[in-house]
C-alpha cells in the first residue's frame, strides 16, 4: 500500500515553534476570547431573537402549547422580500477627471484646430504647434477614455460572471444575508479570491470544482503513506472509490476565482475599541471564528494537529462545558470534536493570522491577507437600525424591537382562548348527590340521548337536581389587538393590512402611513445599496490584482481588455459601483414618467445618438433585449423609410406622399395639379 502512495510526497517534520512564538499565537488566543466575552451579552442577543423568529416568543414561561401567532416571521419574510428583489446590476465608471492639458474643451477650439492642421496639409506647410497640440491632446484623451470604458466593461462581465457561478446561488445568499441583518441585526461578506489547489476554509465560500474532493484524496493518501492508516481501514477503501470516480470524470474542473462568502452574524468578533461596526471604525483587528474538523484543518492548512487542540461540540461548547459529548478519546487515542480556528486580520502589523485554540503554533504562516482592498479588512457589514450608543455597539434587530407586540398579542388570544373555554356550558349538582356513572353520562353523551340517572328518584325533577352555571360575557375591548398594530406601525412601520388583518383606519390615514413606511425601506434600500457597492468596489480590485490576461480573456472573450497598469493606477482611475435602485424592488413607474418627460426634448437636440436613446429606454423598462444585432450602418428608421413611398392609391400625383405616421402634415401640392378632395388648386 505504501508503494501505491509514491506519489504522495511527506512533508518535512517542522520545526518545534520558539516560546516567543507560543507567547505570540497564545496572545492572541487569548485576545479574540476575551472580545467574544466582551461582546457575549451581543451575542446572546442574537441567539435570542433568532429563537423567538422561529418560535414566535421569547418567553421562559411561554411555550408552544399556549396560543402563538408569529408574526416575527411574517414580518422577517416581507421586509426582506420587499428589500431585496433582484441580483445587482454593477456599473464600473470612469472617475470624472480633467484630462486635457491643452484643449480647453470647447469644440470650436477642436475644430479651429483641425481646419489649421487641414489648409497646413493642404499647402504643404508644418501643422501650427498649437494645433497640432490640441490635437494631439484630444486623441491622446480620448483613447484613454476608451480603454479605461473597456476595462470598466470587462469588469462588469467578470463580476456577473462570478455571481452566477457561487455555490449556493448569489441571490439566496444574499437574501439569506437580508433575513439574518433583519433577525440579528447585523450580517456581514467576506470577499475572498479561490486560487488553483487552494481550498479556503469558509464553507460557503466556493466555487463548484472538485477542489474539496481532490484536497480529501490528498490528505487520506499522506496519512496512508504515513502510516497512520492501515491498508484495511475503511478510509482506504473510500480514496480508492474517490480516486475510482474522479477518474471516470471526462473533464476534472480546477478554476480560480472571486468568492464571496457570508459568515454567521457572531463569526466576526470585532476589537472592542471599535466605535462603528460599518467600516470597523476606530478596530484593531477583527477575526473571523470557524469551527472545522480535525481533518478539514490539515487538508485547508496541511497541518495533522493529532491532540494538540482543544475539542468543541457543534453547540460551540468545550470539553469543560460539554456533556460528555465528544469528550473522550476514540479507539486510537485521538481526541474528538471540532477544531476552534481564528483568522485574524491585523490593521497595526498588516498581518493576517490563522491561529486553532489548544495550539501553541500558527496554522499558516502569518503573511499579508489573502486578498488586498483599500480598506484592508475584506469583510463588509450591513446595518439597519444602527444607532449611537457608547456601550452598545451592535444595533438592535427589528426581530427585538417587534417582540413585546408580539408577546402581548399572543397573551391577548391566549387570554381570549381561555376565557372561551371557562364559558362552555358546566352545571352544578350538591355534593355527593350524583354517583360517578351519572356524571359520565352528563359530560360525555351523544346527541338526542336518553339518560337514566341513579340520583334521580320517580317523578322527581332534573332540574331540582342539576343546576346550568351562569357564564361571564366575553368583552371584546378585554382582548382586542388593534393597539397592539399601533405600536407595531410605530416601532418598524409595518401596518396591520400587511400582516393579513383588516384595518379600520381611514384610507387617508391607510395612504399617509404608508408613505412613511416606504421613506423607510428607501432609507433600508440605500443603506443595502451602499453596501453592495463596497464589495462590489472590493471585488474589482481583487480581480484586477489577481486574475490575469488569458483568464479574463477565456471569460468574457478575446475583445476583453485588462489593463498593464498596477492595481493603483487602475483603482485611481476606475471604480466599481451597484446601480442604484438594483437591489430592491425600483421604482419604475417614477423613472418610465421622467423618460417620457425628457424624451421629446431629447429627440430635437442635434448630435444625439438614437441608439443611445434606445438603449436608456431599455433600461428603464428593464427589459433584456439586446440591440447589437438589430443595428445595420447606413439603414433609415423605419418611420423615415415608410415616409419615402406612399400607400397605392393610383393617383400618380399622391407618389412618395405619406399615408400616416409621423411625417403626415399637410403638404402644398405642385401648381395646377388635382385636389385629392376635387377641383382645381
Amino acid at each position: 500500500m505504501h508503494e501505491e502512495m509514491t506519489i504522495v510526497s511527506v512533508e518535512e517534520e517542522k520545526k518545534e515553534p520558539t516560546e516567543r512564538r507560543k507567547r505570540l499565537v497564545s496572545q492572541w488566543i487569548s485576545t479574540v476570547k476575551k472580545a467574544k466575552q466582551f461582546h457575549s451579552d451581543a451575542f446572546k442577543q442574537m441567539k435570542r431573537d433568532m429563537d423567538a423568529a422561529l418560535k414566535g416568543y421569547d418567553d421562559k414561561d411561554w411555550s408552544g402549547d399556549n396560543y402563538v401567532a408569529n408574526i416575527l416571521q411574517r414580518h422577517v419574510q416581507q421586509r426582506t422580500a420587499t428589500l431585496y428583489a433582484k441580483n445587482p446590476t454593477a456599473v464600473a465608471k470612469r472617475r470624472a477627471r480633467m484630462e486635457h492639458q491643452f484643449w480647453d474643451g470647447d469644440s470650436n477650439t477642436l475644430a479651429m484646430a483641425y481646419q489649421a492642421s487641414e489648409v497646413a496639409s493642404q499647402n504643404g506647410l508644418p501643422v501650427p504647434p498649437e494645433a497640432s497640440a490640441i490635437i494631439q491632446d484630444y486623441a491622446n484623451a480620448e483613447n484613454h477614455a476608451k480603454m479605461l470604458d473597456n476595462v470598466a466593461l470587462t469588469i462588469e462581465h467578470l463580476f456577473e460572471y462570478y455571481m452566477k457561478e457561487q455555490e449556493p446561488g448569489f441571490k439566496s445568499q444574499m437574501k439569506a444575508l437580508v433575513r439574518r441583518v433583519i433577525t440579528t441585526g447585523i450580517g456581514f461578506v467576506k470577499v475572498g479570491f479561490q486560487r488553483d489547489l487552494d481550498r479556503q476554509p469558509e464553507v460557503a465560500a466556493k466555487i463548484s470544482d472538485v477542489q474539496a474532493q481532490l484536497d480529501y484524496i490528498r490528505r487520506v493518501a499522506s496519512e496512508a503513506a504515513e502510516g497512520e492508516i492501515q491498508e484495511d481501514d475503511p478510509q482506504i477503501e473510500e480514496l480508492m472509490l474517490s480516486l475510482k470516480a474522479l477518474m471516470e470524470e471526462p473533464m476534472i474542473v480546477i478554476r480560480e476565482g472571486l468568492v464571496f462568502d457570508f459568515p454567521e452574524s457572531d463569526s466576526i468578533i470585532v476589537d472592542p475599541m471599535c466605535r462603528q461596526l460599518r467600516g470597523f471604525v476606530g478596530a484593531a483587528w477583527i477575526a473571523h471564528e470557524l469551527y472545522l474538523t480535525p481533518e478539514e484543518v490539515k487538508e485547508i492548512y496541511s497541518v495533522d494537529l493529532k491532540n494538540d487542540y482543544t475539542g468543541y461540540d457543534l453547540k460551540g461548547r468545550s470539553h469543560d462545558m460539554m456533556d460528555n459529548y465528544h469528550s473522550s478519546k476514540n479507539k486510537d487515542g485521538d481526541k474528538e470534536g471540532l477544531v476552534l480556528v481564528y483568522e485574524v486580520y491585523d490593521r497595526k502589523t498588516g498581518l493576517q493570522y490563522c491561529v486553532a485554540d489548544g495550539h501553541d503554533d500558527f496554522l499558516r504562516e502569518p503573511m499579508s491577507p489573502d486578498v488586498k482592498v483599500e480598506t484592508f479588512w475584506p469583510i463588509y457589514t450591513l446595518v439597519f437600525n444602527e444607532v449611537e450608543h457608547k456601550d452598545h455597539l451592535y444595533p438592535p434587530s427589528d426581530v427585538h424591537l417587534l417582540l413585546p407586540m408580539q408577546h402581548e398579542y399572543n397573551r391577548a388570544r391566549q387570554g381570549l382562548r381561555e376565557h372561551r373555554r371557562a364559558n362552555r356550558p358546566k352545571y352544578a349538582a350538591p355534593a355527593g348527590m350524583l354517583e360517578e356513572e351519572d356524571k359520565e353520562k352528563l359530560a360525555t353523551h351523544p346527541a338526542n340521548a336518553v339518560l337514566e340517572l341513579q340520583a334521580l328518584a320517580a317523578g322527581q325533577k332534573v332540574n331540582d337536581v342539576i343546576q346550568p352555571v351562569g357564564q361571564i360575557g366575553i368583552d371584546p375591548n378585554l382582548y382586542e389587538v388593534s393597539s397592539i398594530f399601533d405600536d407595531i406601525q410605530l416601532v418598524v412601520g409595518a401596518q396591520e393590512a400587511q400582516f393579513g388583518g383588516v384595518s379600520k383606519a381611514t384610507a387617508t390615514e391607510t395612504s399617509i402611513a404608508e408613505s412613511a413606511r416606504m421613506s423607510t425601506l428607501g432609507a433600508n434600500v440605500d443603506e443595502l445599496d451602499s453596501f453592495m457597492s463596497d464589495v462590489a468596489r472590493a471585488a474589482g480590485q481583487i480581480m484586477l490584482a489577481e486574475l490575469s490576461v488569458d483568464e479574463v480573456k477565456k471569460i468574457v472573450g478575446i475583445g476583453a481588455v485588462w489593463p498593464d497598469m498596477t492595481r493603483e493606477e487602475i483603482m485611481q482611475e476606475i471604480f466599481l459601483e451597484i446601480e442604484a435602485g438594483s437591489t430592491g424592488k425600483p421604482n419604475r413607474a417614477a423613472e418610465l414618467a421622467n423618460i417620457e418627460r425628457i424624451m421629446p426634448f431629447l429627440l430635437q437636440i442635434p448630435g444625439i445618438d438614437p441608439k443611445w436613446l434606445a438603449k436608456e429606454l431599455l433600461k428603464r423598462l428593464d427589459d433584456k433585449l439586446d440591440l447589437k444585432s438589430a443595428f445595420a450602418a447606413q439603414v433609415p428608421s423605419i418611420v423615415a423609410m415608410n415616409s419615402q413611398q406612399g400607400q397605392g392609391t393610383g393617383d400618380p400625383a399622391l407618389q412618395g406622399v405619406p399615408q400616416g405616421g409621423a411625417d403626415n402634415a399637410p403638404r402644398q401640392l405642385p401648381s395646377g395639379g388635382n385636389n385629392p378632395m376635387g377641383g382645381r388648386i
